[in-house]
């Protein structure tokens, strides 16, 4: 029998003597629909075949509303859930055959909301019908409505004013937004729609039903979305849920339609960069994979409070960007030693503690990139950030007063012509760099009266006498060439007695940097060599003292240098980022180092405890807002600055304030902005063998040989079982990392990219007037 026939149950035509129609009987085109049934089945046109191949075409068809279900089965079914055989009425449930059930209304919606803000409730682990009953309004109707409405607040609000009364805030919102819908309704630019949503929990028992609804309850009041069970009307409400979806209640709230587009998550897009690491899952479970840099700048900025899951976040963001290129360069700031150590040596990475030998010069200086060009020449930058890095450490001890700071510009410049270096000629930025010494001899030489005159005290040798020759600055007695090319300090050739006063009165303010002092490891040419992917370096030593904002800054200037040295991508970090902030001098170099980020390839990521850190003066506000990308972890309040600068709803503000946290939930919760992807909440999580990598408590080998255990017990595929002949964590200085230990991060990194939305609307709604933004 032919394999289709046999599915299809059909028995040997043969067999079949009475199921035949006569080939007399049967039309020209019936005869033509049999001939095509015959040849679809691979049978011979014979008349016996004929005659009953149309009688098959002819027998009663069963109707289906799916492949697999009759519309008998269906109409059964639905009597069932219509008129069920056995129902028990109670107040604020029923039982219906044997299932508990409570419906729910929407009573109070927010003033605004954000995209997809009804997709967490879509998806909960919750047995819901969801029901939305959406009727458009009479534009006509609705314009009156609108301005009767309108003339009352107004009129109200001016009632208020007049006896002297100060609680008009929500009116004067009101008024607002009943402007705003009116003018649109006129304009005919938007609709308002009534519309009512009732929602259905069914459970096997009170108990579940009552977890249920906390759990519903949980995730509306997030939204700022009220909800009430209809009491003594439970009965009635079956009709205003499916399958007969009747509005039996009516009880309808206006909504925008601009606010009507955000019930489900249908204009929003995700978050896919191709060359992107995997940061978590928004809101409606899909992968955001990001790239920093795939953005126009590579700036990045995490705040929350200690336990927020902040550091954690950025741990696991860099182990998957040196797992997915071989050619990154991490570097993390810890100025308390206690957040990035462990995790660098579980990498194989490197940790320097820095005091000791160690040493950044400050003065290091190098040309301008091709990109950039002339038009930024580092020389003056540089001389800009010695003096005010040095500004930066007087500031506590009384500052430095202007007299002072300009025999430091002149010292500075001295310091650079002693090594050869030219302001605007780049071949010389080539040369050895000056040291702090060479910058406080340029001060004594002020003090001892002139350069002459410490070539005397042999303060300076001849060698000094004959570069400074060459260099067409002295002539062959030693006075200065009045023509020359060259920008000379003259208060170190010729000083003035008000120089040489000024200079003595600046001499005991370099003590800190002299051999023993608590600063002399600014004072000497940088030794620090990168010699692994993953750098740490642990400022603890100086967390104490009171010089850390000034040790930062020349941490953040020597970052710089070698973001531009660096042929390969470059990731900065730097914890603690207030030490920064609160400083002219390291808020220029931060905005210098992102603005040129693009053209070194370098992301800088600043962390701070709170947003509001950024928010308090506009010279930092500047440099979030240079920042591409932002993480707004758990804060126990949020700033009027921060609300402002976002424009957050409360339903937002609401979330922040109780955003999930590791240790209570076992993954963090945080508000991802970008300029490229809008805004969303998103969760971060970790594979297994990622969290024992990123947790400092947790050793990655005991995970290893658990799993190992575990198949040789045979519980587990032995060819999927982990290479343990090494007796160290593969090194991430090792181009070749091994992957097979991140398997797990493997298979999120290979997450199939969700379908593109209908829309590229990225707009944050109020559900009254339709306002909002990113």
């Amino acid at each position: 029998m032919n394999p289709l026939e046999k599915f299809l149950g059909k028995n040997d035509p043969e067999e079949d003597e009475l199921e035949r129609i006569p080939i007399d009987d049967l039309s020209g085109k019936e005869t033509q629909v049999a001939l095509e049934y015959l040849e679809l089945l691979d049978r011979e046109a014979t008349r016996k075949n004929i005659e009953w191949a149309a009688y098959q075409l002819q027998a009663e068809e069963v109707p289906l509303v799916s492949p697999t279900e009759s519309l008998e089965e269906r109409e059964t079914l639905d009597k069932k859930l219509v008129a069920p055989r056995a129902m028990e009425r109670h107040p604020e449930f029923q039982v219906r055959e044997e299932k508990v059930t409570q419906i729910m209304t929407v009573t109070a919606f927010p003033r605004k909301v954000n995209l997809g803000w009804l997709v967490p409730l879509t998806i909960a682990d919750v047995n819901l019908r969801l029901s939305l009953h959406i009727t458009p309004r009479d534009p006509a109707k609705t314009r009156k409505q609108l301005q009767r409405r309108y003339t009352q607040t107004t009129t109200a609000l001016t009632l208020k004013s007049r006896k002297g009364r100060t609680d008009t805030h929500q009116e004067e919102l009101e008024r607002e937004d009943l402007l705003r819908i009116l003018q649109d309704v006129i304009r005919g630019t938007t609709k308002v729609f009534d519309i009512a949503i009732y929602m259905e929990l069914a459970a096997d028992s009170h108990e579940e039903l009552d977890e249920m609804r906390e759990r519903v309850d949980t995730i509306l009041a997030e939204q700022d979305v009220e909800t009430t069970v209809l009491h003594h009307q439970q009965i009635e409400g079956n009709g205003t849920i499916v399958p007969l979806a009747t509005d039996t209640i009516k009880n309808v709230h206006p909504i925008q339609l601009e606010a009507l587009g955000t019930l489900f998550n249908l204009v929003e897009p995700p978050i896919y960069d191709e060359d992107g690491i995997m940061m978590g899952f928004d809101d409606t479970s899909r992968p955001v994979i990001l790239d920093r840099y795939a953005h126009s700048g590579f700036g990045m900025t995490i705040s929350g409070k200690t336990g927020s899951g902040k550091s954690y976040a950025r741990k696991l963001e860099i182990y998957r960007r040196l797992l997915t290129d071989p050619t990154v360069q991490c570097i993390l700031f810890d100025p308390a030693g206690d957040d990035y150590p462990q995790f660098a040596k579980k990498l194989g990475g490197e940790v320097i503690r820095f005091g000791g030998s160690q040493k950044v010069n400050p003065m290091d200086i190098s040309a301008p990139t091709g990109e950039i060009g002339a038009s930024e020449d580092t020389y003056p930058l540089t001389v800009r950030s010695v003096v005010e890095m040095l500004n930066t450490h007087y500031e506590d001890r009384g500052g430095l007063p202007a007299a002072e700071e300009g025999m430091l510009i002149q010292a500075t410049h001295y310091a650079y012509l002693s090594k050869g270096i030219i302001l605007g000629e780049y071949d010389t930025y080539a040369n050895e760099s000056p040291i702090i010494d060479d910058l406080i001899k340029g001060v004594k030489i002020i003090t001892e009266g002139g350069f002459m005159e410490a070539l005397e005290s042999d303060l300076v040798d001849e060698a000094v006498l004959e570069h400074f020759q060459e260099l067409d600055i002295l002539d062959k007695d030693g006075n200065p060439v009045t023509e020359t090319h060259i920008s000379v300090p003259m208060a170190v050739i010729t000083p003035s007695k008000k120089h040489q006063e000024v200079a003595k009165a600046l001499e005991p303010k370099f003590e800190s940097f002299k051999p023993g002092g608590i600063n002399a490891n600014l004072n000497g040419q940088t030794n620090l060599e990168l010699n692994s992917r993953l750098v740490v370096m642990d400022m603890s030593s100086f967390a104490d003292t009171g010089e850390m904002p000034l040790i930062l800054h020349a941490m953040l200037q020597w970052a710089y240098l070698e973001a531009k040295r660096s042929p390969d991508r470059f990731d900065v970090t730097f914890d603690e980022a207030h030490y920064l902030l609160g400083r002219e001098s390291t808020r220029d170099l931060i905005n210098l180092f992102i603005r040129h980020a693009r053209h070194y390839d370098a992301g800088l990521t600043l962390m701070s405890q709170t947003a509001h850190e950024f928010m308090r003066t506009d010279a930092r506000r500047e440099i979030y807002e240079n920042c591409d990308i932002k993480l707004l972890f758990y804060a126990q309040s949020v700033s009027d600055a921060t609300k402002e600068y976002f424009d957050l709803s409360p339903a937002e503000v609401k979330y922040l304030q109780s955003a999930p946290r590791g240790q209570e939930s076992g993954y963090s919760g945080c508000l991802l902005s970008t300029t490229k992807h809008g805004r969303r909440r998103l969760e971060i999580h970790s594979g297994d063998f990622e969290h024992y990598m990123i947790d400092d408590n947790l050793d990655p080998w005991d995970y290893i040989e658990e799993i190992e255990g575990s198949m040789r017990s045979g519980e587990a595929d032995p060819s999927a079982e982990p290479d343990l002949q090494t007796s160290e964590m593969p090194p991430v200085s090792n181009r070749e990392l091994d992957m097979e230990l991140s398997s797990e991060f493997a298979e999120d990194r290979t997450t199939q990219q969700q379908p593109e939305s209908i829309a590229d609307d990225d707009t944050t709604n109020s559900l009254t007037s339709g306002s909002g933004d990113r």
